[in-house]
């Protein structure tokens, strides 16, 4: 399962599948490297109390935590929760029912949002700049602590492979509906690329259709020794 709108994400990953499968693992996740220590995203950690994985939120974290390195320069915290999951049947079908019985063992989080309102003066819908508000919300993840470590999974991915989520503006540079799409096609075209295939231009860029191929493979015999030019689409 995935709730992240990420236009990388691979459903249902053969290979995230059979890691888990050969783990043995009840729960499993994919993680990516965090960008930088201002990244917007939650964190894969270790609950040195329970000795139970879990997820901090962004806006859970001090920024001193996540900011904190360790000794080659790398933050420390730096498991990047991508929201790309893995669940063993066997273990929804034991836990799914106590939770429905009782939703409170799943935490509250609070999200700062910037929530439109009526303004009750001029009548006009008025949209903030600025968080005005907060929402109050469950994630799945956080039924990480009800999982033994060892049967636990978390596997690390190439961000360019795997994560390009859409969380802001075309204004905004990262995340955005520009970047999603530029990342799309820097994806596939280095499948075209990897596979014998040749740019008419240095920034030519191709896109693979995903009823074409899931992850690059089988594009050798389309595209080896071929031609392609800016806009080409597979």
């Amino acid at each position: 399962m995935y709730c992240v709108d990420n236009i990388l994400v691979k459903v249902g990953d053969p290979e995230f599948i059979g890691y888990s499968a050969l783990r043995n693992c009840d729960v499993a996740t994919k993680v990516v490297r965090k960008r930088d220590a201002n990244e917007s995203v939650g964190l894969v950690v270790l609950d040195e109390a329970t000795k139970t994985p879990c997820v901090v939120e962004y806006s859970e974290i001090s920024k001193e935590l996540s900011e904190m390195t360790d000794a080659d320069g790398k933050l420390r915290f730096r498991a990047a929760n991508i929201v790309n999951h893995y669940y063993n049947v066997d273990f929804l079908n034991k836990m799914v029912p106590q939770w429905i019985v009782s939703r409170k063992d799943l935490p509250y989080h609070i999200a700062k949002k910037k929530i439109g309102v009526l303004d009750s003066v001029t009548g006009k819908f008025v949209k903030p700049t600025e968080p005005n508000g907060i929402k109050m919300e469950q994630f799945i993840f956080d039924v990480f602590p009800g999982v033994s470590l060892d049967k636990f999974g978390c596997l690390e991915v190439e961000r360019n492979d795997e994560f390009s989520p859409l969380k802001n503006g075309p204004d905004v540079a990262n995340d955005s509906p520009i970047s999603c799409k530029a990342n799309f096609l820097k994806r596939s075209t280095a499948w075209v690329v990897a596979n014998g295939g040749v740019l008419e231009t240095e920034d030519a860029m191709v896109e693979v259709s995903p009823l074409t191929s899931y992850g690059g493979e089988g594009l050798k015999n389309l595209v080896a020794g071929k031609s392609f030019k800016n806009g080409d689409i597979l």
